[in-house]
Parts: C-alpha cells; sequence; structure tokens
C-alpha cells in the first residue's frame, strides 16, 4: 500500500464521524432532489437478441402509472412514446387505483397510444381489484378503444417478418396454481417468441421460475419505492424490504426479464431517489 493511501486513510480514521455526517448529507441531498423532481421521465433501452427474431421489434413497456398524469392529458408521455416510434406498446399492469372509479386517465391515455401503435394490456392488482370487487368496467372500455387486452390470454401476431406469442398472465404467486396454471401450460406450447407480460415480478422466484420464457415483462415493485444509493430497492408488496426483483434486466433458469420502476405510485409513500421510467426494449436476431 502506497503512502499516499495510508494518509489518506488515516484521514478518514481520524476524521470519522465528519465523514460519515459528508456522506449522509450526500445522500439525503440527492434523495431529497429526486423526491421533489417526479416530473421528468427516465427512458432505460435494452436488447434483447434471439433467433427467433427475423427483424427488429420495438417494445415500449408502461407500468405501474395509477392515476399520474405529465402534462394536460398526459401530452408529455404520449410525445415521448410517439418520438420513440414503437412497433408494440405494453403496459403491464395497475395503470389505475383499484378504490378509484374515475380511471378516464387511463383510457384517455391509451385512446391516444392505438394511434401510434398496437397496444398490448396485462392486468395488475388494481384492475382485478376493481372489477372483481368495485364492478370497474375498465377491461371493457378499453377493449372498445382498441386495447387488446390479454387476461390469462395470448395472441400470435406478425410484427414486421417476426411472430411473437404475447401472452398476458394476470394472476400473482398466490392464485398461479388455481386460475392461471391450465392458460400457462397452453401458452408455452407454442414455438414462436414468447413475449409474455406479466405484472408480478415475483412469479419467477418459484411458479414460473422453471419456464422458458424468451422475454418477460413486468412491473409492480415500483423500483423499491425508495432507491438507496449502492443498494437499490429498500421495499416491494411482493417480495418484502430489499427486494431482489425491482427494476432492470435479470436472466432466471430460462427466462429473460425486464422489470419497469413504473411511472406513478398508489400510497403514502412517495417515490426517493426513483425517478419514473419508460423501458424500450429492441428485439434483434443479433
Amino acid at each position: 500500500m502506497s503512502k499516499a493511501i495510508k494518509k489518506y486513510l488515516s484521514l478518514i480514521k481520524k476524521h470519522k464521524k465528519r465523514v460519515i455526517a459528508v456522506l449522509v448529507i450526500i445522500v439525503l441531498a440527492v434523495c431529497i432532489y429526486n423526491l421533489l423532481d417526479q416530473s421528468d421521465i427516465d427512458v432505460t433501452f435494452y436488447q434483447v437478441t434471439s433467433d427467433k427474431v427475423s427483424d427488429n421489434v420495438r417494445i415500449v413497456v408502461l407500468a405501474d402509472l395509477h392515476l399520474k398524469e405529465f402534462g394536460e392529458n398526459n401530452s408529455r408521455l404520449v410525445n415521448k412514446i410517439s418520438n420513440l416510434k414503437p412497433d408494440i406498446i405494453a403496459c403491464v399492469g395497475d395503470m389505475n387505483i383499484e378504490d378509484k372509479e374515475d380511471y378516464s386517465v387511463v383510457t384517455t391515455l391509451c385512446e391516444q397510444l392505438v394511434d401510434i401503435a398496437p397496444v398490448y394490456y396485462s392486468l395488475g392488482n388494481n384492475e382485478y381489484v376493481a372489477m372483481l370487487f368495485n364492478n370497474s368496467n375498465i377491461v371493457s372500455d378499453l377493449k372498445d378503444l382498441g386495447v387488446h387486452v390479454l387476461d390469462d390470454e395470448s395472441e400470435i401476431v406478425s410484427i414486421k417478418d417476426t411472430r411473437l406469442n404475447i401472452g398476458g398472465l394476470s394472476q400473482g404467486k398466490d392464485q398461479f396454481e388455481r386460475y392461471g396454471h391450465d392458460f400457462f401450460d397452453k401458452y408455452i406450447e407454442e414455438d414462436f417468441f414468447k413475449l409474455l407480460l406479466v405484472h408480478y415480478p415475483e412469479e419467477f422466484q418459484g411458479e414460473l421460475e422453471d419456464y422458458p420464457i424468451d422475454l418477460a415483462l413486468c412491473g409492480h415493485a415500483h423500483g423499491g419505492q425508495v432507491r438507496l444509493p449502492f443498494i437499490g430497492g429498500l421495499y416491494s408488496t411482493g417480495e418484502g424490504f430489499f427486494p431482489e426483483l425491482t427494476e432492470g434486466y435479470h436472466t432466471i433458469s430460462n427466462s429473460n426479464i425486464i422489470i419497469s420502476r413504473g411511472l406513478g405510485k398508489s400510497s403514502f409513500m412517495p417515490r426517493v431517489n426513483n425517478p419514473p421510467e419508460l423501458v424500450v426494449v429492441d428485439l434483434c436476431w443479433y
């Protein structure tokens, strides 16, 4: 160890309390800045290669809007998505809030999105609870707009020269065996590129772990809601404290998974150090 390094370590040790105080102030400043500035939208790009893809396909992923608006009628969000020139737009659940009767933010947004690209929509816990217990018509209203709502359903579609088997799994871990298993067994039989929209990433910590999914798109974890520097997400409803699957690209067994940090929030807990996020996935053959 050089003398210079020893000198710096000695100074840090000598002024340990001051160093810790400075670090705490820096972390708090970053967190407060990010807490106050939730109007910007991060755009995160991923590239996924597969020999099942004949031509490049671009997917823009929205998750967990929770009725948030970026400009009047979500104009800033729509413009950003339009400028990304997607071939497919995927909404992976919780665009609404379960106990809010007025979900016009969602329908107004989707009415604009279907003019940009085909919209495929899987259900999150908020859509599901709203339908089951609050008599919500959100699914039928979205279908009337031309949105492909996939409630334990799949569609085989051709995008350019690539055929995709797009599935939407509505069940969380607790309900999968009872309600989702039959759909899923049929879904994985097809040979085309399997693009699965599933709200809950924790499905891949058990139920879906051994299934071969070319690409799963998830949300739900809100990036851990509060993101701690050098550590990551603090808490997720499905995974508890210091969750593993809150954002980014993961390979689990035979599946590729991309998790969006989402766009809004549904509880009193603010997003801290965790800007709203749009995910862009480019499927390529090379």
